[in-house]
């Protein structure tokens, strides 16, 4: 019986230091797991700052390399009679003689920029597209040098003048490569969008074309809800295109096209998945301003 007992002392105490030994082990897994991530993350910040060092260092090579002390760009207001929209370049060349003269080069367009007090002024049109990349000359004695700098290449005109969308379709599509050729939708579209402008959108539609010609418009408020709800199915002939996009109007009176959905029935390949477009067209139709990631 005493050995009995003891025998239950032993257990109950080797239990305990199991128990005891255990839970040192598993703080000190965790007391090694946050030494690796304090390890990790000071490799990272210290990453950062070597990526920080070099891009300040290659930005002050990069000055001390360019032939101008300072140059950069405004977007005007979209001039509504041209259609185009106009840009203010501005240039300090870091030498500067009676006789000097800066020029900026657009592909194979040259433009003599005005002479200021210590800068030069150029202002020039454009007409809608995505991006602008001049060259700059300057003229010293008859040497010309040349410099492309990213402090006057214009990005993304579009999203300065007009608002942006995005939108997505979320659900369910499909279609028949037999007839009776039927192509169906039903889910949302999501329709997140962002201006930099004071030109915004007053209304959204998504609308359904077979052969160009409308065959349902879903009627949305861009100020009530971000979704368009579509739960349809449409019936096509053998050949005829289906497309189904979001339409919009911004202030400016311009309209703004995404094709989210496009089937040709009877195709037996399925439809392209969605790629980035837009279209931007005045309104007497002509089109401004044409994108499609299907073309690149």
């Amino acid at each position: 019986m005493k050995k009995t007992k003891f025998l239950y002392i032993v257990i109950a105490i080797l239990f305990v230091m199991q128990m005891n030994s255990t839970v040192k082990i598993r703080n000190l897994k965790a007391e090694v797991q946050r030494t690796k991530n304090s390890i990790s993350n000071m490799e990272e910040r210290l990453n950062g700052d070597i990526r920080s060092i070099y891009s300040n260092v290659d930005k002050k090579l990069a000055e001390q390399a360019s032939i101008v002390s300072f140059c950069n760009y405004e977007v005007g207001e979209f001039n509504f009679e041209s259609r185009k929209v106009p840009i203010t370049f501005r240039v300090q060349p870091k030498t500067l003689t009676k006789t000097t003269e800066v020029s900026l080069r657009f592909d194979q367009d040259m433009v003599l920029m005005e002479r200021g007090d210590t800068a030069f002024v150029l202002t020039k049109e454009f007409p809608m597209s995505d991006e602008i990349l001049p060259t700059i000359i300057v003229e010293n004695d008859g040497i010309q040098q040349f410099e492309n700098n990213d402090y006057l290449n214009v990005y993304d005109m579009k999203d300065k003048v007009f608002p942006s969308l995005y939108p997505r379709f979320h659900g369910e599509s499909g279609y028949n490569h037999e007839e009776p050729y039927r192509y169906y939708l039903q889910g949302e579209i999501d329709l997140k969008f962002n201006s930099d402008t004071q030109n915004r959108f007053r209304n959204i539609k998504y609308i359904v074309t077979i052969d160009d010609e409308v065959i349902k418009t879903y009627e949305n408020d861009s100020f009530n809800s971000e979704t368009i709800e579509v739960d349809d199915t449409f019936e096509l002939k053998e050949g005829q295109i289906l497309i189904g996009k979001v339409v919009v109007t911004s202030d400016l009176n311009y309209t703004q096209e995404y094709i989210i959905t496009q089937y040709v029935g009877g195709e037996k390949k399925p439809p392209l998945g969605y790629k980035e477009n837009e279209k931007i067209i005045a309104p007497d139709g002509t089109v401004i301003y044409e994108f499609n990631e299907n073309e690149f």
